[in-house]
């Protein structure tokens, strides 16, 4: 991983990071979970500033990082960073600031975990294609977070209401508190509930927000107003532009199936399914016909499968002819 970070951080430095490259470090710093590695990287370019090396593209390079601690938020003011004209005369600023960071052990997580003097800090979690996580959120809530998904929360909730962000896939299991609605955002589309287990799928690039319930009940708005209430046993899918919502009944056994390793799918567009594929394997799959990416598919089999396995099945299905090259596939 600690390559992986050298990478990300020349990336950023060289002005070549893509979008999901700055994504990616961008994560990484507030995740937390790699704080030594990055610790590291500031002590060693701190002692070479010590050693009169600070003319090392090494060291410009290594104190990006701080800068970009001190920048969070969106990609129009890190942009403004990332001019190297920019990073040369912050140079020494950055220094002095790596001193403080060694004298104090929370600096990371401070600069990590507030986004505005005086807020509450804010957790940020993520997952990697072919990878799932579990949380425990503060109110005892739990969550199960799908593969290629994000989630923000507040380290603690407040008294009136508890609100987390999300983008991708997750199973919530949400603490009963009558006074403190747990509502769940994700993009313009928002779910309310009190005390219930559900799941909530909201990947960029699929057409609907689907929210499926396990147990309880759950309200669901679009920009503000309410599409539906739905109890165990029913799911919405509510559509990201002007498209129609749909509402259904759906197999309770089905929802959150994915938690235990079980990928099921009732009606759901070839396209789709794909996409889940290519998160869960960590591969790509490319559909060559148009037609057969609308086609509604039922279905469901166990990850342990593997991916040619499963692709083999969905090809069936639907009559499609599946190609292997270099470790990508292709559906004709």
């Amino acid at each position: 991983m600690r390559e992986r970070i050298i990478y990300l951080i020349e990336q950023y430095y060289h002005n070549r990071s893509t979008r999901e490259e700055l994504d990616e470090l961008m994560n990484i710093i507030q995740a937390g979970e790699h704080d030594g590695e990055i610790d590291e990287l500031m002590r060693n370019f701190y002692e070479e500033i010590k050693e009169g090396l600070s003319s090392g593209e090494r060291n410009l390079q290594q104190g990006v990082s701080e800068e970009m601690k001190s920048t969070q938020g969106s990609y129009t003011e890190m942009d403004e960073y990332r001019k190297p004209s920019v990073m040369v005369l912050r140079l020494w600023p950055v220094a002095a600031c790596l001193c403080l960071a060694i004298a104090s052990a929370t600096f990371f997580l401070l600069s990590r975990s507030e986004q505005q003097a005086g807020e509450m800090a804010v957790v940020k979690k993520f997952t990697d294609k072919a990878e799932h996580k579990y949380l425990l959120l503060s109110d005892s809530t739990q969550v199960w977070l799908n593969a290629s998904s994000t989630i923000d929360y507040p380290e603690e909730f407040g008294k009136d209401k508890r609100e987390v962000y999300l983008k991708g896939e997750a199973f919530f299991e949400v603490k009963h508190a009558a006074e403190t609605p747990f509502i769940i955002h994700t993009g313009t589309v928002t779910t309310v509930v009190l005390g219930t287990s559900f799941n909530v799928k909201a990947y960029e690039g699929q057409e609907h927000v689907t929210v499926s319930v396990k147990s309880g009940k759950v309200q669901v708005l679009k920009q503000n107003k309410l599409i539906s209430t739905l109890i165990k046993g029913q799911e919405t899918k509510v559509s990201k532009i002007n498209g129609r919502d749909e509402n259904d009944e759906v197999n309770n056994d089905l929802v959150g199936a994915w938690q235990q390793g079980h990928l099921a799918y009732e009606e759901v567009r070839f396209a789709d399914i794909i996409s889940d594929m290519e998160r869960v394997y960590n591969v790509d799959i490319t559909i060559r016909n148009e037609q057969l990416k609308q086609v509604l598919v039922i279905t469901s089999f166990s990850r342990d499968i593997g991916v040619k396995r499963a692709l083999e099945i969905l090809c069936k299905l639907t009559a499609a002819k599946l190609e292997e090259k270099g470790g990508q596939y292709f559906i004709d």
